[in-house]
């Protein structure tokens, strides 16, 4: 590693071992973590740029950080317990003594730091060698990035900073504890009824050489299933609630930061409750239509901010999402909504719609199979009626399939008036009329034309009528041109 100053760019990242703990609420619950001590700054370098580490000896022989996310009590979300503890060791010719500074706010003010970074103070505690030392405040400039620079607005980054004395070869330790703020709310969007967790590893860089082992364990408030991850960097074992990531001998990078993106608590609960109740009764269609809207809720995430056709997918999830879905309308085939919400999941977990959303690729031909599935499953839909929730669904899903698949023509038949079945009810709807046995429910009927009137047919007196007053005119014209 390169002892010297670092750039301006990227001095700031480098310098602290952070972690930061989103929770999406659900309501995303956005919870921030940053972990790891840091040497002062550079005292040639002063406020003019953002933090830069002065040279030190000190290296991080291991670290051992523990993140409990307690469940929720159903009032004001409890805070996010962190505990981190480093071991120093200082590898030069001559003692060092500073000031170990601690992040209490977010480094950057990109949304790469995903953040709500917010340590609650007066929870704050440093410990070196065990023993409580005091600690004060310092701030320095944030790392501006380009989109920073088109929002205007580049808070100050606020430290804990406490003294350390490193001995030459001598192992240091110093412990922090903290609450981070846990305030449930969304500040640019994010994914419903998830809680996200990033644990930046990158910044551990400021001090001297690699990183000899870094142990980071992650509780969360459930026992953990991989579908129960929106993603999670590579790399960790699940043992029951946990999550643990274990490093060795690594100078860190951005490559090394962890990103984990878990089911919020009480949504995963209510998951498993229902996947109990379909076992308990596969052949309830009720049930496996509540599981089917689970799953979708961690499916399906507007990206736009509003309700936009820009979309993620979750991909844990989704073909779970589609599978309640074919199970619903095998066990009520007569049912409206069941086709109309499995046309949508179709539609959704489409790949051709995907790379189209997200990548403005060419459109798609009416003629695919996969379009023409969704697109019989919408044609079901409509002859068996839709509830009004699902009426009004099916209008947003048409004007995207105008937009992804042109050249369709998607009217729905019969009239705003259609009766939706309920979900308790199962016989199917049949054709009453007599006189077009063989016409579609989907067919819209045709006008036939209406034969005139004897009454408005011309009489032979009518035409002569006519004809005595078209002369009466034509012999008015004459005589005026002759008078001229």
């Amino acid at each position: 590693m390169n002892k010297n100053s670092l750039p301006p760019n990227h001095a700031l990242i480098r310098t602290v071992l952070a972690c930061t703990i989103c929770a999406f609420l659900g309501s995303i619950s956005i919870q921030s973590v940053k972990a790891n001590g840091a040497p002062p700054p550079d005292p040639t370098v002063g406020g003019a740029v953002p933090y830069q580490p002065q040279k030190t000896d000190v290296q991080m022989i291991a670290e051992t950080v523990f993140i409990d996310v307690p469940a929720s009590n159903g009032e004001e979300p409890p805070q996010i317990k962190v505990n981190a503890n480093f071991t120093m060791r200082n590898q030069g010719k001559i003692e060092e003594q500073m000031q170990v500074i601690f992040p209490l706010t977010r480094l950057n003010t990109s949304r790469n730091e995903e953040s709500l970074y917010e340590i609650d103070i007066s929870s704050f505690a440093a410990k070196v060698n065990e023993q409580p030392v005091p600690f004060t405040t310092i701030t320095t400039p944030p790392e501006v990035t380009a989109t920073d620079m088109e929002h205007g607005f580049y808070p100050d980054v606020q430290w804990a900073a406490f003294e350390v004395t490193f001995p030459v070869q001598q192992d240091v330790t110093f412990q922090v504890e903290y609450e981070m703020l846990n305030p449930y709310r969304i500040p640019d969007g994010g994914y419903e009824n998830f809680t996200g967790i990033a644990y930046i590893l990158e910044t551990g860089a400021g001090w001297y050489g690699n990183i000899l082992s870094a142990e980071i364990t992650l509780r969360l408030p459930y026992q953990i299933e991989e579908i129960a991850l929106y993603y999670a960097k590579p790399g960790y074992v699940i043992s029951g609630r946990e999550l643990h990531w274990s490093l060795k001998d690594f100078e860190p990078t951005r490559d090394n930061n962890l990103d984990v993106r878990v089911v919020e608590a009480e949504h995963w609960q209510n998951i498993v409750n229902l996947r109990s109740k379909v076992n308990q009764n596969p052949n309830n269609a009720d049930s496996w239509d509540e599981l089917a809207s689970g799953y979708e809720s961690l499916s399906i995430f507007d990206g736009s901010g509003g309700y936009g056709f820009f979309y993620y997918l979750n991909h844990r999830t989704s073909d779970l999402a589609v599978e309640a879905r074919r199970k619903v309308v095998e066990l009520r085939p007569e049912w409206g909504d069941a086709h109309f919400w499995l046309a949508r999941i179709l539609w959704y977990t489409n790949p051709k719609v995907e790379v189209f959303w997200s990548k403005s690729s060419d459109t798609i031909q009416p003629n695919d199979p996969s379009i023409q599935e969704v697109l019989h499953e919408l044609e079901l839909a409509w002859s068996y009626g839709l509830s009004e929730g699902a009426n009004w669904r099916a209008k947003d899903l048409v004007e995207m399939i105008y937009v992804t698949v042109p050249g369709l023509n998607l009217v729905p038949p019969g009239s705003p008036t259609l009766t939706p079945i309920p979900p308790t009810q199962t016989p199917a709807p049949t054709v009453t009329s007599t006189s077009l046995p063989t016409a579609s429910p989907t067919i819209v009927p045709a006008i036939s034309p209406t034969p005139l009137s004897t009454e408005t047919v011309l009489t032979s007196r009518s035409i002569l009528l006519l004809a005595a007053l078209g002369l009466i005119i034509a012999s008015g014209v004459f005589l005026r041109l002759r008078l001229k």
